[in-house]
Formats: C-alpha cells, sequence, structure tokens
C-alpha cells in the first residue's frame, strides 16, 4: 500500500501517470520514472546532484502604497495606526490599504487616535431601574451639564452628582421624551407634557394612544400617535391639532423622527416594512411653515423596520433597525440613500446619538455578551474615492456598562464629550471624566500573508510609549483556538519590545492573530496601557522541496551491472517518446530508486538527451543520456 504525505501545493488532479509505478521483475534496472524502467549512467563525469528548491521568487512591488511583501528575507506584516476600525477577517493587503489601519475586533480601546491604541473612558450606573420599561435619557445644559431620564413614569434631572426627581406632570409609563434644548416634552398614553429644567410640567396635548412620539425638530414640536403625524401648534388644546398627515395603511406606526437641511423626517413601520417619509418645508413666510409632507424619503428592505433615527451635520443620517445599522446621506432632493448594514445587531439598533465626527449606537448584548455603544466614524469611509452611500465607515465598540439588557436610550452629558448610556432593566450609566476603564483589548485580523500556505510564525514586535502607564499584555491566538500569552510590557517599562520568539503555535499554520491586551495603571486611573504599533515575521512553512538531476541510460541495447543484456534496435527512440510524452502532461509522477527502495512523487521540470558512443563493449548505432530534472513534492511510502 503507497501512502502519500501532504502535497505542498496542489496538483492538475490527472492521477494515472502519478499512480505508475513499477515493479523489479527479471532485470535489475537502477530507476524508475512513472513507471518507466532506466538504467543509471551516473560516472565521475556525470553526477547525481539533490539539492534545495528555492522558495523565494523576485518581487516587484507596483503597489499605490508601498508592501511588506517587497523586503528581503523574513515575511512581514505590521500596523501602526487603528483608525479603520474593527470588522477585518483578514489581515492582508488590499488597493485601498485597509489592512493597515483595521483589525478584526476589539473591547475598551480606543482606536480613533492616528498611531495610537489606548483605554477607553469606564461608565458608572447612575439611576438604577429594575422595571424593565425602555429607559430614555436626553442631554441638556443650564449652565451645568445634565441630562434627563426617564423610565416607567419616573422623570429625574441628573447632573453627574445628584439625580432630582420631577413631576413632570403625567402618571403613567413614558413613552417618549425629548427637549427644545431648555424645556423638557414627555408623552405617555394620555398626554404631551411640557416643563423647564427641573420643574414641573404640565399636560400641552392629549394623545389617547401608547404609540406615541415627540421631537423637536426644525424649531418646533413634532408628534405622531399611531399613523398620523402632528406639528403641534395651533388648534385647540389639548385636542391634538389636525395631523399633518396620516398613513393610509391604518396599521402603520410611527417610531421617531429626525429632521435635515430642508425637511423633517418621520419613520416608522407596517408589519415587516420600514419606510422613512419626509416633510417639506416651506419658507416663503417669516417663519418657516410644514408643506405638504409624508413623501417617501426611503424604503427599507422587506423585514427590516426602523426603531430610531438620527440626522448629523446636514446630510448624514444614522438608522438604527431590527437587524442592525446603517448609515445614509440626504441628497438634493431631500431623499435618504443609505448604505448597507455595517454591523448586525440580533437584538436591534433602539438608540442613536451623533457627537463630532461619530455616530454613537446602541450595542446591545453586543460586547463580550454585555451592553454598551457602537462607536461609527463618519469621517473615516473605508473606500477611496467620494463619500457616498454605498461606502462602509469605520466602528468599533466602545462605552460599556458591564450590564446586560436592551440599550434603549443614548445622549451626549449636556455639552459635554462624555455619554449617556440607558439600559432597560439596568439602569442609566454615565462615561467617567477621567477614569479609564479597568482592561480592554483588541484582537487583529488573521494574518496569512494572502495565501493558504502554512507558515511558520517566529517573532513578534510589539511598540508601546515610554515609560508605560499601565500595562501591555500580547498573546497569539492560533487556528485552533488557543490563545497564549507571549510577553507582558510592565508600568513603566520598555516602549522597544523587539523580536520576542512566538513558542505558539507549535508547528506551522496558516494564519495567526495578535491579542492586545491594555491594562489601567495602578497609580493613576485616568492613565492606561497604550500601543502605537505591532509586527510579526513569519517564513513559508510549508514541505520544502527537492531538486535531484540525474542521468539515465537511454540506449538501444545496454548492459546492466550482472552482465545482462536488454533492449534492441530503435528501443532509444520509443523510450524517448514515451518519456516526453509523460513529461509533455507535466503530472506528478512517481520516482522510484529501485536499489534502495523509496520513492518520491515528482514533477519533471527539464530534461535534455546527449547522444553519443555507448562506452564499453556493447555497440549500438543509436542512444545517448538522458538527464532528467526533478523536483520533489511528497514522498511516497511503501509498506
Amino acid at each position: 500500500m503507497d501512502v502519500v504525505r501532504r502535497i505542498p501545493f496542489p496538483v492538475s488532479g490527472r492521477t494515472e501517470a502519478a499512480a505508475a509505478s513499477f515493479g523489479l521483475d527479471g532485470v535489475q534496472y537502477h530507476y524508475a520514472l512513472g513507471g518507466m524502467p532506466w538504467l543509471s549512467a551516473i560516472s565521475d563525469e556525470r553526477r547525481m546532484t539533490r539539492a534545495g528548491a528555492p522558495i523565494k521568487k523576485d518581487q516587484i512591488d507596483q503597489q499605490t502604497i508601498p508592501g511588506e511583501q517587497s523586503l528581503a528575507s523574513w515575511w512581514l506584516r505590521s500596523q501602526s495606526s487603528f483608525i479603520g476600525g474593527a470588522g477585518l477577517l483578514y489581515q492582508d493587503p488590499a488597493a485601498d490599504n485597509q489592512y493597515a489601519i483595521r483589525y478584526g475586533e476589539s473591547v475598551g480601546v480606543n482606536p480613533w487616535t492616528n498611531g495610537k491604541l489606548t483605554l477607553l473612558r469606564e461608565t458608572a450606573q447612575r439611576i438604577a431601574d429594575l422595571s424593565g420599561n425602555p429607559h430614555m435619557v436626553v442631554g441638556w445644559n443650564d449652565g451645568t451639564d445634565r441630562y434627563w431620564s426617564a423610565v416607567n413614569n419616573l422623570l429625574k434631572s441628573d447632573d453627574g452628582t445628584t439625580a432630582t426627581a420631577i413631576t413632570w406632570g403625567g402618571s403613567g409609563v413614558i413613552r417618549s421624551l425629548a427637549s427644545d434644548g431648555t424645556n423638557y416634552y414627555a408623552a405617555d398614553a394620555t398626554g404631551i407634557y411640557k416643563g423647564a429644567g427641573s420643574g414641573a410640567g404640565t399636560k400641552l396635548w392629549d394623545t389617547g394612544s401608547a404609540a406615541v412620539v415627540v421631537a423637536w425638530a426644525k424649531g418646533r414640536l413634532m408628534g405622531a400617535v399611531d399613523n398620523k403625524v402632528y406639528e403641534l401648534v395651533g388648534g385647540t388644546p389639548p385636542a391634538l391639532p389636525t395631523p399633518k398627515y396620516t398613513h393610509l395603511n391604518p396599521a402603520f406606526v410611527f417610531t421617531c423622527f429626525a429632521e435635515g437641511a430642508n425637511a423633517i423626517y418621520a419613520a416608522g413601520n407596517a408589519g415587516s416594512q420600514g419606510e422613512i417619509l419626509k416633510f417639506g418645508l416651506d419658507t416663503t413666510g417669516a417663519v418657516p411653515t410644514l408643506s405638504s409632507g409624508g413623501v417617501l424619503a426611503a424604503q427599507l428592505p422587506r423585514g427590516e423596520v426602523v426603531h430610531a433615527m438620527t440626522t448629523y451635520l446636514g446630510s448624514f443620517v444614522g438608522i438604527g433597525t431590527n437587524r442592525g445599522f446603517r448609515v445614509g446621506q440626504i441628497d438634493d432632493q431631500g431623499d435618504i440613500q443609505y448604505g448597507p448594514l455595517l454591523f448586525e445587531n440580533a437584538s436591534g439598533v433602539k438608540a442613536v446619538a451623533a457627537y463630532d465626527r461619530f455616530f454613537f449606537v446602541a450595542a446591545t448584548n453586543a460586547i463580550d455578551g454585555q451592553s454598551g455603544l457602537y462607536r461609527v466614524d463618519i469621517g473615516q469611509p473605508l473606500q477611496s474615492g467620494d463619500v457616498s452611500p454605498s461606502v462602509r465607515f469605520a466602528y468599533a465598540t466602545d462605552l460599556q456598562t458591564h450590564a446586560a439588557g436592551q440599550v434603549t436610550g443614548v445622549t451626549n452629558f449636556g455639552n459635554s464629550d462624555r455619554m449617556v448610556v440607558a439600559v432597560a432593566g439596568a439602569g442609566a450609566y454615565l462615561e467617567s471624566a477621567s477614569t479609564k476603564e479597568a482592561t480592554g483589548y483588541l484582537t487583529t485580523g488573521r494574518v496569512r500573508f494572502n495565501t493558504l500556505e502554512n507558515k511558520i510564525f517566529k517573532f513578534v514586535t510589539v511598540r508601546t510609549p515610554s515609560p508605560l502607564r499601565g500595562s501591555v499584555g500580547v498573546s497569539v491566538i492560533d487556528p485552533g483556538g488557543a490563545d497564549t500569552s507571549i510577553l507582558t510590557v510592565t508600568e513603566g517599562g520598555s516602549h522597544d519590545i523587539e523580536d520576542v520568539v512566538l513558542p505558539a503555535p507549535g508547528r506551522a499554520a496558516e494564519w495567526v492573530q495578535l491579542k492586545l491586551t491594555l491594562t489601567r495603571s495602578a497609580t493613576d486611573t485616568t492613565r492606561g496601557g497604550e500601543v502605537n504599533a505591532w509586527q510579526l515575521k513569519a517564513m513559508p512553512g510549508a514541505v520544502r522541496q527537492r531538486i535531484i538531476t540525474i542521468p539515465l541510460a537511454c540506449w538501444d541495447k545496454e548492459q546492466t551491472q550482472s552482465g545482462q543484456m536488454v533492449g534492441h534496435e530503435g528501443r532509444t527512440l520509443a523510450r524517448l517518446n514515451a518519456f516526453e510524452q509523460i513529461f509533455a502532461r507535466g503530472d506528478a509522477v512517481a520516482f522510484q530508486d529501485l536499489r534502495n527502495e523509496t520513492s518520491d512523487l515528482v514533477v519533471i521540470d527539464d530534461y535534455r538527451f546527449e547522444q553519443g558512443a555507448q562506452p564499453g563493449t556493447n555497440k549500438s548505432v543509436y542512444g545517448g543520456v538522458l538527464w532528467v530534472e526533478l523536483r520533489t513534492i511528497a514522498d511516497v511510502i511503501t509498506s
């Protein structure tokens, strides 16, 4: 039985020639190639050679951005910026160089400063909630940064130190919360109530339904009850004014509002169909008024419905759905052109806010099984060229609450850069002004050097600032899922950890990932571990091939060492033709050393036939020496 070891690269699939072998029967031949027997022509003048096959070739790097594949010796992969965010499967070169700025996944770390990976700030629970009802938060400022918190039938104002209960005017479960900057608007199934700051509220309008949404947009209070949209001015309060729009489907329910440059948008759903409608503004008068409305601005794919929506910078739209999150753009006609799902979430996205160049998006049970936020960088498109709705944007997980549950609210904390996250059944969590998370980590994409061949991963380099505040741990993850610690840069340690030997994986592997773990300083909670760059060194790990060059006797008549004569007139040409047919197929063949009873699977790289006079007493009118150059691709073990 022939057992074939691993072949380092695929062969054509033509197996007849490779399977052919020769068994000694009478004539004591020395070698067989593809089932054809041969006598040796080895002598002092004609030597057989065996050598290692070259495994590297000269490379020319023609990419716009020079790649590490253009360097000699080691195979290298490195990264010194993480601003492309998460979601990269393979850390392989691409035309737009994404692999140089993206990575696999992260928790608790901030990748958004070029050349620097640091810890995010931690959050702390400010307002507990065990009701399980949606928890809404809206930021405001009266000279002090604050936010309103609405859950169940309780409304509070919190400045980060003291949470103050508000007599908002109603007694039912609060279904929606909005603000014009200084006043709050809270809605329940009975009515819509208004109050200033932390003061008491009074009813403005009747609602009569739990399916109620309020929002402040374009300098006016907008409301939706069931399938109707209201501009809440005029009329005879508290009776609702005449609706500006009534959806033709009575089962349609509006869920959120947002404002654009020249329109107000209202999103809602009926069954499995989600829609975003636009309401234009008439600016001919002194005060813009809502003109004809209910024009379709965007329709979601069947089975996808809108939960939350916000616009930013007059052109970007963040859309949270039951499937995940999309980024859209408003065109010149006020329609919304949205891109693909940037990331998916099994629980959907029910809250979105914006600050600086980022969308902050609900991450329900998406951060190691617990809830918090994603951050989306709309200033970092992941394709080159003009920004368009089809472009994906950089994203990563962000703040953590370290609690599980549906994220139903997110807002800025007043005018600050701090965020507030609300989790149903857990409470409202405020981002710290300075305290870092205790720990966080980032895993790179799979480093495989753009080939499925196995590699021998040898060294890792990690660069950190000096002195380091906090610590940095480095481990390697192999294809089997094992996570092996490699090194730890301790607080105050070196910033230049060069070429540390990788003890894992223990054998050649197709790919590995690095895991970088950052830990907060033991002496200063505002500081933590930091990584500026990493690099891996590897070499090819495939079975090394050999080049065998051997002279074979090819005469009409030949004599074995025992004196036995074989052959006949015209035999040489027939054997050459048969050999050249094997060579022309280009397939793998068996090369047998019949004296030593070994066999290799080889490819015939080249040959030449040298005609001459046969030495010794055996004369022939035609013959010579056949030189063959063979490249091994597997050993065949005969048992």
